[in-house]
C-alpha cells in the first residue's frame, strides 16, 4: 500500500492522547454513607471489572476512529507502480505497406486503430512509436487524432532498430515505470536476435496482426523484350501468392486510356508473364494493373517511356576503331579527335585520354573543373609518355602518383566480379578463360582506388578512383595491339560500355519509393533556382546537387505515393519521372514470434490488441482504498456509540 500524503501519517503520534486520558483520568468519588457496606461488596467488584473492560473498548474504538480519519486523509492506495513514479506505455505502432492486408474485409492497420482507440485508459499517456515518426507524451484525445491521420510508411525498421528506440525512450524518462508493446505483422522480420530483447530495461508485448490466411496478387516487375522502330514490346511479370485463381486480367493503360487487356494463367506461389505491344513514341505514361482485394498497394506499376538521351563521349588523342565500335550510335553521342576544344569539355559525360603522350597544364586545368562538375575520366597511357605532365595530371586530379614504365610481359588473371562496371556481366567466376597479356605497364600508387581487372602479380591493370564529384578510370598499360591484345579480349566491351552507361546516370522508366534513387538532369541553373518534382496531388524540393550543366538528384522517401511526377524549373517541365512502391512487401512471409520468444521471460506474444490494452489498464490503474478506511472511521464511532449506551457499569 502507497500513500498519496504521506505527511498526514505524522498525525498518528497524536494518538498517544487518548490513551493518556484513558490511563490517568482521575474520577472523584462521592461519599454516601451507609450502615453496612458488607453486602455491597461482590458487587463493587464486578462494576470495577466492567468499567476496565468499558474503559478499553472506548479507547480502542476511538485509536481506531482517529487512525482510520489520518489513513483517509493521507489517502493511500493500491498499484504495481512505486511511489511518486509515472507510468508510461511505449507502443510500436508498424504502418508498413503490408499493415494494409485486409483480412476479414477489413484493413489490418485501421482495425488496429480501431481497437487501440476503444481500449486506450483515459488516465494514461503514451509515445507512439512508428516507422517513420515519433509522438511523445500523448494523452486519449491526441492519441485518436493521431491514429485517425496516421499514414502508411514505406521505411523500413529492422526488429534491432526497433527495440533500440523503444530503449531510447525508456532512458530518456526518468523514474517512469514503462511498458513496451509492439503491434506488427511481423513481416519480413529476418534474422531477429532474441539478444536484443535483453538491453530492453522493461518487459515487452509482441500482438502479432498477421492474418491466419493470406493471398496476394501482384505486378512484380516490367522490361522491354523487342524494341523495333515503329512499336516496343513490353512484359510485366505477375507473382501469385497462395491465390487459387487460375486466370488473371492484367490492363494497360496509357495515362488514363485503357490501350490494351489480356489474361494470364496463374499457378500458385509462382510467376507469369503477359505482354504488351505499345507504339515506339515520344512520351508514354504507362499504367499496368491487377484487380486484388486483399493487398491493393502493388496492384498497380507505374512506368514513364520517352525517347532516351543520348550518352556523349568524347576521346581525345589516338583514333581507335574498338571505341566507335563500343559507343554505337543508338546509346552515345561519340565523337573522338586528335585535339579537343576546352569550351567542349564542360558538355561531354565522358572524357577519354587515348595515349596522349604529353598533356599540357591548361588540359589538365579543364579536367579538373570538369572532374568537380561531376564528369567521368578514362586515363590510357601512351607507351612512351611525358611523365612530368602525367604526374602534374595525377597531382591535379588527386590521384595518387605515378613512377616508372616496367618493361615485363604479364596476364590480366584477375577479375572483381563485385564491382558495379562488371556486376551482373559473368554468371559465375571465370576459371577456363584465355587471359589478355600486356608487354609494359606503368607503377603507379593510388589513392580512393579499386581494381576492376587486375595483372597476375595483383597489381591493377583497370582502376577506379573516385573523388569528391567525379570518377577516373585509370589503365596501367596502353593499349596498342604492339604492347597489349586486350583489344581482342571479351573484357573490353563490358569495361567500356558500362564504364559510358555509368558516366550519366539517364531516367530510368521507374523509381522506387523508400530507396536511393540518383537522377541526372542536363541542365545549367542560376544561383536562385531550384529543381522541384510535383503532381497535382504533391510537391516537394528534392535534395540536389548543382554542377555547372548538370543536377544531381536524389530522393528517398519522397514522393509519398506512386504515380506520375514532374520534374520542372521555374514551372517548365524538364522530366516526367514514374514512382512506385517497393515489392519487397509483397511476398507474404511472416515471422512466427511466438515459436521464436516461447522461453522467453521477459516476452509476452498477444494476438488480441483489445485483450492486451486491458492488462495494460490493469497494470497502471491506481485503486484508491481512503474510502475504506472512512467507512471503517464511522463504523468504530457507531461500535463507540453501542458501547456507551448499552455497556452499563
Amino acid at each position: 500500500m502507497q500513500f498519496k500524503h504521506p505527511e498526514f501519517l505524522y498525525a498518528l503520534l497524536l494518538l498517544i492522547i487518548p490513551i493518556i486520558i484513558h490511563l490517568f483520568q482521575l474520577q472523584r468519588f462521592t461519599k454516601v454513607p451507609f450502615t453496612n457496606v458488607k453486602f455491597l461488596k461482590k458487587i463493587v467488584q464486578q462494576t470495577r471489572k466492567s468499567s476496565q473492560l468499558k474503559k478499553w473498548l472506548i479507547l480502542a474504538t476511538r485509536m481506531l476512529v482517529f487512525s482510520c480519519i489520518i489513513l483517509a486523509f493521507s489517502q493511500p492506495y493500491f498499484s504495481e507502480q512505486q511511489k511518486l513514479q509515472k507510468t508510461k506505455t511505449i507502443l510500436y505502432l508498424d504502418n508498413s505497406l503490408s499493415m494494409t492486408y485486409k483480412n476479414q474485409g477489413q484493413e489490418i492497420l485501421n482495425k488496429s486503430y480501431q481497437e487501440i482507440i476503444e481500449n486506450f485508459s483515459a488516465n494514461s499517456e503514451i509515445t507512439l512509436l512508428t516507422n517513420d515518426q515519433v509522438f511523445r507524451d500523448l494523452d486519449q484525445k491526441e492519441l485518436k487524432n493521431t491514429l485517425l491521420n496516421l499514414q502508411t510508411s514505406t521505411e523500413k525498421q529492422s526488429f534491432e532498430m526497433i527495440f533500440f528506440r523503444i530503449n531510447q525512450e525508456i532512458k530518456a524518462n526518468t523514474n517512469t515505470l514503462s511498458h513496451a508493446i509492439l503491434i506488427s505483422d511481423f513481416q519480413h522480420f529476418k534474422n531477429i536476435n532474441k539478444a536484443n530483447v535483453t538491453n530492453v530495461n522493461t518487459s515487452i508485448l509482441l500482438i502479432n496482426t498477421a492474418p491466419s490466411t493470406f493471398e496476394n496478387i501482384f505486378i512484380d516487375s516490367l522490361y522491354i523484350a523487342k524494341k523495333e522502330f515503329d512499336k516496343i514490346t513490353l512484359k510485366a511479370q505477375i507473382s501469385n501468392t497462395n491465390s487459387s485463381k487460375e486466370n488473371y486480367s492484367v490492363s494497360l493503360y496509357n495515362d488514363a486510356v485503357l490501350i490494351g487487356k489480356t489474361t494470364t494463367p496463374l499457378s500458385k506461389n509462382s510467376l507469369s508473364e503477359v505482354e504488351f505491344i505499345i507504339p515506339n513514341q515520344e512520351n508514354f505514361n504507362g499504367k499496368i494493373s491487377v484487380i486484388d482485394e486483399k493487398l491493393s498497394f502493388d496492384n498497380s506499376l507505374f512506368f514513364h517511356l520517352s525517347k532516351p538521351k543520348k550518352i556523349k563521349v568524347f576521346s581525345v588523342g589516338k583514333t581507335t576503331s574498338f571505341l566507335a565500335k563500343i559507343f554505337t550510335k543508338n546509346e552515345f553521342d561519340f565523337q573522338q579527335k586528335s585535339r579537343i576544344n576546352l569550351n567542349e569539355i564542360k558538355n561531354q559525360h565522358l572524357i577519354i585520354l587515348n595515349e596522349i603522350e604529353k598533356i599540357d597544364n591548361t588540359l589538365t586545368s579543364a579536367l579538373k573543373d570538369f572532374q568537380k562538375s561531376g564528369g567521368s575520366i578514362i586515363v590510357i597511357p601512351s607507351p612512351t609518355i611525358d611523365l612530368i605532365t602525367y604526374k602534374n595530371l595525377f597531382r591535379e586530379l588527386r590521384m595518387g602518383s605515378i613512377t616508372t614504365l616496367q618493361q615485363q610481359e604479364l596476364s590480366i588473371t584477375n577479375i572483381n566480379y563485385d564491382h558495379p562496371i562488371l556486376s551482373g556481366v559473368f554468371e559465375k567466376s571465370v576459371t577456363n578463360f584465355q587471359y589478355p597479356k600486356v608487354q609494359s605497364y606503368y607503377k603507379t600508387e593510388l589513392t580512393n582506388n579499386a581494381a576492376i581487372l587486375q595483372f597476375q602479380n595483383k597489381e591493377a591493370f583497370v582502376s577506379q578512383l573516385n573523388t569528391k564529384n567525379g570518377r577516373v578510370f585509370w589503365f596501367s598499360a596502353a593499349l596498342t595491339l604492339e604492347n597489349s591484345n586486350f583489344q581482342h579480349s571479351p573484357l573490353i566491351v563490358p569495361v567500356f560500355y558500362n564504364i559510358g552507361l555509368q558516366s550519366h546516370q539517364l531516367p530510368k522508366w521507374y523509381y522506387t519509393i523508400g530507396e536511393s534513387n540518383n537522377i541526372n538532369v542536363d541542365i545549367s541553373l542560376r544561383s536562385d533556382e531550384i529543381l522541384k518534382i510535383e503532381n497535382q496531388q504533391e510537391e516537394f524540393i528534392p535534395l540536389q546537387k548543382v554542377y555547372k550543366n548538370s543536377v544531381k538528384i536524389t530522393t528517398i522517401n519522397e514522393p509519398k505515393k506512386p504515380g506520375f511526377y514532374k520534374l520542372t524549373n521555374s514551372g517548365t517541365t524538364i522530366e516526367t519521372l514514374a514512382y512506385n512502391y517497393s515489392r519487397d512487401l509483397s511476398v507474404l512471409n511472416y515471422t512466427d514470434v511466438s515459436e521464436l520468444f516461447k522461453d522467453s521471460k521477459k516476452v509476452t506474444v498477444s494476438h488480441s490488441i483489445k485483450q492486451a490494452m486491458s492488462e495494460l489498464n490493469d497494470l497502471n490503474q491506481i485503486k484508491s482504498v481512503f474510502r475504506w478506511f472512512l467507512a471503517l472511521a464511522v463504523l468504530f464511532l457507531l461500535i463507540e456509540i453501542v458501547v456507551l449506551k448499552f455497556f452499563k457499569i
